[in-house]
């Protein structure tokens, strides 16, 4: 549970989904007060067993005994899947996207690009502000988005600081004419990648690659549809300044 700035070291699980233009900026784990509930299970269920088998009696006392620990075996089993499945989530936050990578055997990765956040906010529960985790809620332009609510986040306040500097820096954000210029430098990187792959033969992750241009994908999407609003306003700026203007080219009272 640490904030990763650039230049650290984090997980290949993590990297493998990112862009070639992006720029890790921020990696957590969530808190381990996640795994509150599997505890308090396994807890309770260890006593629970040992109360049952020292008041069994009877013949097939034996067999009602091994089957009470039997279940409590099953039940320290999920325990220890629900701690690695906690080992493998992240939270992540680049300069482009947020990411929220869970699932231990079926793999998940949600994302919001940071350009779509319009508010982020955060709750902190009394037992949140006591074992030091939070909520946060990001609030998307218009549309559901994969991430919305992530919980148990470690460092609420610290973390809340730094994403809204991200998302929201100093008031001002990139134009759409800069966005462009760092998709098209990306490409020629992007093409290198995958010419490696193809001929060291690692072309195995699918998955990974299909994530990639997906996000790809996304971006660009979204860096058409502004543009074509401003074409739009432009256009007709355009029209309302013809009509204010006579056939001879004089201003319309």
């Amino acid at each position: 549970m640490r904030l990763v700035t650039p230049g650290d070291s984090a997980p290949a699980s993590i990297n493998r989904y990112l862009l070639p233009q992006e720029r890790q900026v921020i990696v957590v784990r969530k808190h381990p007060a996640v795994l509150m509930k599997p505890v308090l299970f396994v807890l309770g269920g260890l006593i629970l067993a040992g109360v049952l088998s020292n008041t069994v009696a009877g013949g097939e006392a034996g067999q009602v005994v091994d089957f009470i620990w039997l279940a409590w075996l099953i039940l320290l089993g999920w325990f220890v899947y629900e701690v690695a499945e906690w080992s493998v989530i992240y939270f992540v936050i680049t300069n482009q996207r947020m990411l929220l990578t869970t699932g231990l055997i079926t793999r998940d990765v949600a994302m919001m690009p940071l350009g779509k956040v319009t508010d982020m906010s955060y709750e902190r529960s009394p037992v949140g502000r006591l074992l030091g985790y939070g909520k946060f809620i990001a609030e998307s332009a218009g549309q559901d988005q994969a991430l919305r609510e992530i919980d148990f986040l470690p460092y609420p306040d610290q973390l809340y600081a730094e994403v809204c500097e991200m998302i929201f820096p100093n008031g001002k954000t990139k134009s759409l004419e800069e966005r462009l210029r760092e998709m098209i430098d990306a490409i020629p990187k992007m093409r290198t990648e995958l010419a490696a792959e193809v001929t060291t033969g690692n072309v195995h992750d699918l998955e990974t690659r299909r994530l990639r241009l997906e996000g790809v994908q996304s971006q660009l999407d979204q860096l058409v549809g502004e543009s074509g609003e401003w074409h739009r306003q432009a256009a007709e700026l355009h029209r309302q300044l013809g009509e204010r203007v006579g056939p001879d080219g004089t201003p319309e009272s």
